[in-house]
């Protein structure tokens, strides 16, 4: 194998979840129609942020047709150890992988595919309730899953 078959790569799938609504057809159609995901955030969320203006991922009761929903991807059980931005990256990994048409593969299958998921700060959620549960009732409180469910790297260790 030549050296530039080494630096190869290819995406084969790709997934979205976003403010747009989740789905790569979706979100694209409407960027191209000039829509923004971006809004008013509401008194509750933008209190002391300074700014009331900002993009949430929808639900399926705001956006019906491309709201964001891990049911039959993600396991209720698993969703208590796990901050919702590894939610978001399971639920865009599944599209990928189902665009990409990938399927469990062989060795050599698993050995040549990769996983590329980026986050700015991980758990942010996470990171906030496990500082009031130290505060308010003690670091004993706190979950064994606590760091596994904020850290940065833990969208890609689960999608992988």
């Amino acid at each position: 194998m030549s050296i530039a078959d080494k630096d190869r790569i290819v995406v084969t799938g790709m997934g979205v979840v976003s403010p747009l609504g989740c789905g790569v057809e979706t979100v694209w159609s409407r960027l191209l129609a000039g829509r923004s995901g971006i809004g008013s955030l509401g008194a509750d969320l933008a209190a002391g942020t300074g700014s009331e203006v900002g993009g949430r991922v929808p639900d399926r009761v705001q956006d019906p047709e491309a709201g964001f929903d891990s049911t039959g991807i993600i396991a209720p059980k698993d969703l208590k150890k796990m901050d919702r931005f590894v939610e978001f990256a399971l639920v865009a990994a599944h599209e990928a992988l189902e665009q990409a048409g990938w399927h469990d593969a062989d060795e050599r299958g698993l050995l040549r595919t990769a996983t590329v998921i980026a986050t700015g700060i991980g758990g942010f959620g996470s990171i906030v309730n496990a500082v009031h549960t130290t505060d308010s009732r003690g670091p004993g409180r706190l979950s064994p899953f606590t760091a596994p469910t904020f850290l940065a790297n833990m969208a890609s260790g689960q999608a992988s």
